[in-house]
């Protein structure tokens, strides 16, 4: 009786009833030992006892479709489980299995009715049932707390995935996982320009590479500004920039590439090149998709080897593709 009133009295279900109320519970309690691998009970099996693992471990384990047999819990000497599904006398969801030789106290034992208990008990398992529910709803809460700070979490993360730190703009794993999957959604016709200017590389071997980053922040700016709401500019990678235009054709994409080629060349970088006049000039590559490419792969690459060809001429304008 001493190790059944302390276990209950140790357990949140049973910790606030007094000691004649934990005592008529240890009264309908008894300890049993289950040997390691030995099931205790299955999964569609009704609910007819619960139980407070005393030495030992259970693990809780579910059968999937395909066959599997997954984990999805653990529970250690002092720990409560199978009280929901004794309360709401409904079908195990889960098998438990006791992972090494367990001594578990079960309440009720054996032939003990619960119903029958419950009623000559009433006042008893009414403040249980309070008890549950109050447990119940904190369950609930810290889950609730724990997947908003999970789903915070999953927003950073994935902002680190998908953003490019110099620029604020996406990145190219943007590029190659979000945008195949939402390129189909964009819209009848779709069209994406590579942009890239011709003459970086005298800004990074000039002024160095810290005026080289502020420089292609700017860039990214002015991007980022001239772009329709539902655009979306990307840092491809290096000095490197792609535009998707959603819902838009070709006429409308060339209009919008010659308009870009014209604000950057004339963004104002003076202050980060030591006051010079220079000025970049750009190669931009035009392409809709599905005229020009049927996948995203297809389409990106038509565009980014159209700027190439613009680039290899001299650079300094807009090419489309075809």
């Amino acid at each position: 009786m001493i190790e059944k009133l302390y276990l209950l009295r140790n357990t949140s279900l049973f910790s606030q009833l007094n000691e004649e109320e934990l005592r008529t519970i240890a009264s309908y309690s008894e300890f049993r030992d289950f040997k390691d691998e030995k099931i205790i009970f299955e999964e569609g099996t009704f609910g007819e006892a619960l139980f407070i693992v005393k030495s030992g471990e259970v693990r809780i384990v579910k059968r999937q479709e395909s066959g599997k047999v997954r984990d999805i819990a653990r529970f250690i000497p002092g720990e409560l489980f199978g009280e929901l599904d004794l309360f709401e006398e409904s079908p195990r969801s889960a098998t438990a299995i006791a992972e090494k030789d367990t001594t578990l106290l079960t309440f009720p034992y054996g032939d003990q009715d619960f119903e029958e208990i419950l009623d000559d008990y009433p006042s008893i398992f009414a403040r249980l049932l309070n008890l549950l529910l109050a447990m119940i709803a904190g369950r609930i809460r810290s889950t609730n707390k724990l997947l908003s700070e999970q789903t915070q979490w999953v927003d950073s993360l994935r902002k680190q995935m998908l953003y490019d730190k110099l620029t604020g703009l996406y990145n190219r794993t943007f590029l190659n996982e979000d945008f195949p999957l939402q390129l189909p959604n964009y819209g009848k016709k779709s069209t994406i320009l590579v942009l890239k200017p011709d003459n970086f590389k005298h800004i990074n071997d000039t002024y160095g590479h810290s005026a080289g980053d502020k420089v292609l922040q700017l860039m990214a700016a002015t991007l980022k500004n001239e772009a329709g709401t539902n655009d979306i500019v990307i840092r491809y990678r290096g000095d490197e920039f792609v535009l998707i235009l959603p819902d838009t054709g070709t006429d409308r994409g060339m209009k919008t590439a010659e308009v870009l080629n014209d604000k950057l060349y004339n963004i104002d970088i003076a202050q980060f090149i030591e006051g010079s006049d220079f000025k970049t000039t750009w190669s931009i590559g035009v392409a809709t998709y599905p005229v020009h490419g049927d996948d995203h792969e297809e389409i990106i690459k038509v565009t980014f080897n159209t700027m190439l060809k613009i680039r290899e001429s001299g650079g300094n304008g807009v090419l489309c593709a075809g």
